[in-house]
């Protein structure tokens, strides 16, 4: 297997042109950012004036590259119960679990002060958003998807007018970031850990995983629904679970399902490309999951190119297709993020198949393309696509509306110009159910000790739009249904092109 590694030294960001910079830093410390926003303590937001908010969050349906990884499966002892015989029919199967918002507190005890971020009434949390706002005043996209303080508070209020998580009020702090650079990540961090002094933050700083380093290993606390790699897992300080599946087992349930499915066959010259940070990932797993499934390899590329330069990124992507040209290559996976490459392979007029694990970035990067019907592309995703809710999202939804007085229409039949609620709210919905739902497990005294031993011991775990999840010992990551998607160019928004289930749902949590 021949291996191009390209390491393209690029020092100028998108955001240094707008008197911004990139810092490694990963101790905390971080320069000026766009200012933050804090709710006050948990009330019901006014039904007046909450849907002109702009600010917008992050969620499955966002352009989020879950750069995630997970530890090793976990041991036969630690292993979750055998699927029932509707999960072995690909039904699904919902564990028995409180209503949402409504949690059981597991155990007995007196409210006190017992964590940073938990007093003997309240509990604290916050919540990243990405500055869309700010990344339309740079030209990059123009996007309104409302206000995760908005819908933070909702839920908050929610569930605190069910009695709180063991009797303790849920108290909410928003900051807004650019997903590109370190600057503003690092700077969420430490005004979510060190001057709100969060107990836990839900969801995350995406594309900038120092930002999650900082929350976790830096400052202790505890990270509820954002992407890891093992490595970054291994260096957490505090409890870290992430909602989708982790790459690692993505990409191996990945493989596994497209041999099963014979899409392993007649590829041709094969490719597997990927970015830097994720190549040792990649090479431990990704190959010899592909070589183990009899897929001979006839190049492997590698780029080394920041998100936000565009420009740098297509020059590198441009000597890849040549590459793959001159190799007559037939088929590319490509592992993360592809913004620079989809493009440039129809540039080239290389008329390859993609495959990616990833469906949130692909998607996008299909989309925005010049032309999306160029490509047969296969990921892997989530049964729940397009407006498909599962009951417990439908239970959410209902909860913001009621608390907001804002109706949330499903993105595809939104009209021209109105604020997107759709997307963010069941984005939120996930984590902040996740949350409630260890938290209340964790009992009245809430540590982050006591957060991990709930999280170690909670096994199966129903959640808005997941089919099957689990959490256990060692693993981290709570999807467990997953099926196999092709990119149909007709479908989606607008005709834009989305993918579309072609499988069965598969428990990947035994």
């Amino acid at each position: 297997m021949k291996r191009l590694l390209t390491f393209f030294a690029v020092f100028t960001l998108l955001v240094a042109a707008c008197g911004g910079g990139d810092s490694s830093k990963e101790d905390g410390a971080a320069p000026d950012a766009p200012p933050p926003t804090q709710a006050a303590e948990p009330s019901a937001p006014e039904d007046s004036g909450a849907a002109d908010d702009t600010a917008v969050s992050d969620d499955d349906d966002a352009p989020e590259p879950t750069g995630d990884s997970t530890e090793d499966e976990a041991s036969e002892d630690s292993a979750s119960p055998e699927p029932s015989e509707d999960a072995l029919s690909g039904e699904e199967a919902a564990p028995m679990t409180d209503p949402i918002f409504q949690p059981t507190c597991r155990g007995e005890g007196d409210l006190s002060a017992t964590a940073t971020g938990v007093t003997a009434d309240t509990i604290k949390v916050g919540a990243p958003q990405i500055d869309y706002a700010e990344l339309g005043s740079l030209g990059l996209v123009q996007i309104d998807r409302g206000d995760n303080e908005v819908i933070l508070q909702a839920l908050a209020q929610e569930v605190n007018d069910n009695g709180g998580i063991c009797g303790r009020m849920v108290e909410t702090v928003t900051y807004k970031f650019l997903p590109f650079g370190t600057d503003t990540s690092l700077a969420g961090c430490v005004y979510f850990t060190e001057d709100e002094k969060v107990f836990a933050v839900l969801g995350s700083f995406i594309r900038v995983p120092t930002g999650n380093i900082c929350v976790t290993e830096t400052h202790a606390t505890a990270l509820i629904g954002a992407p890891f790699t093992a490595e970054d897992r291994a260096r957490a300080n505090a409890p870290w679970v992430h909602l989708e599946i982790a790459t690692d087992r993505a990409l191996e349930v990945f493989v596994t399902a497209l041999d099963k499915a014979g899409l392993l066959t007649d590829l041709g010259n094969v490719a597997v490309h990927s970015g830097a940070n994720r190549a040792d990932l990649v090479d431990r797993v990704l190959v010899p999951a592909l070589e183990a499934a009899g897929v001979e390899i006839a190049e492997r590329t590698v780029i080394d190119v920041p998100a936000g330069d565009t420009q740098a990124g297509a020059a590198v992507w441009r000597t890849f297709v040549e590459i793959y040209r001159n190799a007559d290559i037939n088929t590319v996976f490509i592992d993360g993020d592809n913004v620079f490459g989809v493009e440039q392979l129809i540039q080239g007029g290389l008329d390859v198949t993609l495959f990616n694990a990833e469906r949130a970035t692909f998607t996008f990067g299909l989309q925005d393309s010049s032309d999306p019907g160029f490509f047969e592309a296969y990921t892997l995703g989530s049964p729940y696509a397009g407006d498909d809710n599962n009951q417990r999202m439908e239970d959410c939804i209902d909860a913001f509306e009621r608390q907001s007085g804002i109706e949330v229409i499903p993105t595809e039949q939104l009209p021209e110009d109105e604020t997107d609620w759709f997307i963010p709210v069941r984005g939120f919905c996930r984590v902040f159910d996740l949350f409630v739902q260890l938290a209340a497990a964790a009992g009245p005294n809430l540590t982050n000790e006591t957060l991990q031993a709930a999280i170690d011991g909670f096994g199966p775990i129903e959640l808005p739009n997941e089919a099957f999840a689990s959490l256990r010992a060692s693993k981290y990551d709570a999807r467990d249904g997953v099926v196999l998607m092709q990119w149909d160019p007709e479908a989606g928004d607008d005709n834009r092109g989305d993918f579309v289930v072609i499988s069965d749902l598969i428990d990947t949590g035994g």
